[in-house]
């Protein structure tokens, strides 16, 4: 028996997609100001996460791996309905019996999993099944969805969808669970133990509604998780729009492993009598209510910004948005899902990156986001660059600098990752280091004397190798994994492991077929063969895996720290920014010859910011420390 399905009045199928984004709109708010714990650890149970790239062979860690609160939606709609898992049928026989029902499997197949319910509203039991082969089958399909209405013969709803890995060394664990008051979803995972295509589907998400015209509602394609990384879906198939018939959201959950909490964002589709069509509204919505969410919480009067969340939400971005290049949940069709334009998302979360990095008194990080502007997905808007560029700017003292002394010594610059050539002595003298060795410049510039290599001559190596002969040799923004890494080598390998670090890689980057991302800047601090502590795009960091430092003595030739350890220059797209001791500006705007600060490499400081000293075009150049702070400008931003 057909359960009978009120016809939408063209009045109602204009109202159903607003209505739906009212309601989202309202339960985010609602979220927002209740703390958000009905948003994530108080929904109702699920049992469909894979918190791994790695699910188990059976149904049941399946199901634990979505109680994991990492793992657990923070922000999709709650509709009431909780989620009922199948009964799991031992031995897999042809014949089951439960609840009021009496089943009888079709030839060659057998019972694996009985959901009962009455899916067809007419106050009967029915049963969707998971069936398999059973023990006379040859060369059948894995397995099969079917469907057995009271009273009627069953019938076939889906077969294992034709995309999910099928052999020996790839066990299938497969859970199916009523996530509907009519319908229900199979979630199918293949473990494989070879080496597959970046990213290829490994699940697939079916969702079926047995009694109307169109039984599957939804199938998706999804790809593990990325290394080191969660990536859970959950499926809530109740009545979105209120007109009787059961609808799909789909939840998709991303965060790095071992975070506080994985972020969240919505895809819905709403089940017609025409069929099922895509919710133009998601996953846009939800993106705009969490990155609002995050900024809101890092604001607060007691904020808790955490640089973990701001992350995930950018893993999240490249797993769900096909603009990533990375993304990894499809439609049926192997098609990823465009988010469209992400500034609303994007504006919010470099917004709370930089006024929590001032809060904590990071001024360095506070201008090596606003450096990193366009790496994820899309600019800035112009609006909200010019207010972070204006609070950026009043946590330093500004000063207008004057024209440089360019010296005649050529630096030699390696085109690999490399110590600077340049090197302040305690008294301010400059030391260059050339192709044919190393010239003193004095402290007043009026003299530059070559060095004698046999008068103990001070020099340094440039290249990046440690004492074991590894070398550091440049940079990669990542596409099988999130993360930025540093490529390497030695004497007997053109390429080793990569170090890995905490800086997010750029998105789209070369991903999308198109360039090679965004140029990193990488100053090193120290290197010891292990682990590499640097400035990179302006932020400071170390490859440890246990996040702790090399031990910070006196700096080594040629890094962007004064000889005594307590300034650090670094060239910000703002002009010659100095931290530690003294958190200064040194503008280059009103210059004629060295405007643009963008542009100067290998920067060092003399003691006592006396001096700082750069590369540009080829040549050594230094600026002396301003004698007064500019006057303090009314509008942010470079001129």
């Amino acid at each position: 028996m057909s359960r009978s399905v009120p016809q939408k009045t063209p009045y109602y199928q204009q109202l159903s997609l607003s209505a739906l984004s009212r309601f989202a709109f309202l339960s985010g708010a609602l979220c927002g100001f209740s703390g958000c714990n009905g948003c994530g650890s108080e929904k109702p149970y699920t049992p469909f996460g894979v918190a791994s790239a790695a699910p188990s062979a059976s149904a049941e860690p399946l199901a634990s791996a979505a109680l994991d609160p990492s793992a657990a939606p923070a922000n999709s709609a709650n509709s009431g309905f909780a989620p009922r898992k199948a009964e799991l049928v031992p031995g897999a026989p042809r014949a089951w019996q439960g609840s009021g029902l009496s089943l009888i499997s079709p030839e060659e197949r057998a019972f694996a999993q009985v959901l009962p319910a009455d899916f067809d509203g007419d106050q009967k039991p029915d049963a969707i099944a998971w069936l398999v082969p059973d023990r006379t089958a040859k060369d059948a399909p894995p397995g099969e969805l079917w469907y057995f209405p009271n009273g009627a013969p069953g019938r076939r709803l889906s077969a294992l969808p034709g995309f999910i890995p099928n052999s020996p060394d790839c066990p299938l664990s497969v859970t199916l669970s009523q996530t509907g008051p009519h319908s229900a979803t199979l979630d199918a995972t293949a473990t494989c133990q070879g080496t597959l295509i970046a990213r290829a589907p490994t699940r697939g998400i079916v969702v079926v509604s047995p009694s109307v015209e169109r039984p599957v509602l939804l199938t998706l394609r999804g790809a593990a998780a990325a290394p080191n990384e969660s990536l859970n879906l959950s499926v809530d198939s109740s009545d979105q729009d209120q007109d009787g018939r059961d609808d799909v959201r789909v939840t998709v959950s991303v965060g790095a492993l071992g975070s506080s909490e994985a972020m969240s964002a919505d895809l819905a589709w709403l089940d017609r009598a025409a069929g099922v069509s895509r919710a133009a509204s998601e996953p846009a919505q939800s993106l705009t209510r969490l990155a609002a969410r995050v900024a809101a919480r890092a604001r607060g009067r007691h904020g808790t910004h955490s640089p973990d969340r701001v992350g995930n939400v950018i893993r999240l971005l490249s797993s769900l948005c096909a603009e990533s290049g990375v993304a990894r949940v499809f439609d049926e069709d192997g098609t990823p899902f465009r988010c469209g334009d992400l500034t609303h998302v994007i504006d919010p979360l470099l917004g709370s990156d930089v006024e929590s990095a001032l809060m904590q008194g990071d001024v360095l990080e506070a201008f090596a986001v606003l450096a990193r502007d366009g790496w994820y997905f899309t600019k800035l808007s112009a609006t909200q660059r010019k207010n972070l560029e204006r609070t950026a700017l009043r946590a330093v003292t500004r000063f207008d600098a004057s024209e440089a002394f360019a010296a005649r010594a050529q630096p030699s610059v390696p085109r690999v990752p490399h110590y600077s050539p340049l090197w302040f002595e305690p008294d301010a003298g400059l030391l260059v280091r050339t192709e044919a060795g190393v010239t003193r410049i004095s402290p007043d510039r009026a003299t530059e004397t070559a060095l004698a290599a046999d008068a103990g001559a001070p020099s340094w190596p440039l290249e990046l190798v440690s004492g074991n002969g590894v070398q550091v040799t440049g940079t990669s923004h990542a596409c099988d994994r999130s993360e930025l890494l540093f490529n390497a080598s030695d004497a007997n390998h053109k390429l080793l492991p990569p170090f890995t670090t905490r800086l997010l890689a750029a998105r789209p980057a070369s991903c999308a077929g198109r360039g090679n991302g965004p140029n990193v800047t990488l100053t090193p601090l120290a290197f010891d063969g292990s682990t590499l502590d640097a400035l990179v795009a302006g932020s400071h960091l170390d490859t440890s895996p246990s996040g702790a430092k090399l031990p910070l003595g006196l700096p080594s030739l040629g890094t962007p720290r004064s000889p005594d350890g307590r300034v650090l220059v670094l060239a910000t797209p703002l002009g010659l920014l100095l931290t530690g001791d003294r958190k200064e500006l040194w503008q280059l705007d009103k210059l004629q010859a060295h405007a643009n600060a963008s542009k100067l490499t290998d920067c060092v400081v003399a003691n006592d910011a006396r001096a700082v000293a750069c590369i540009d075009a080829g040549r050594a150049v230094v600026f002396e420390h301003p004698r007064a702070p500019s006057e303090p400008s009314t509008s942010a931003g470079r001129k």
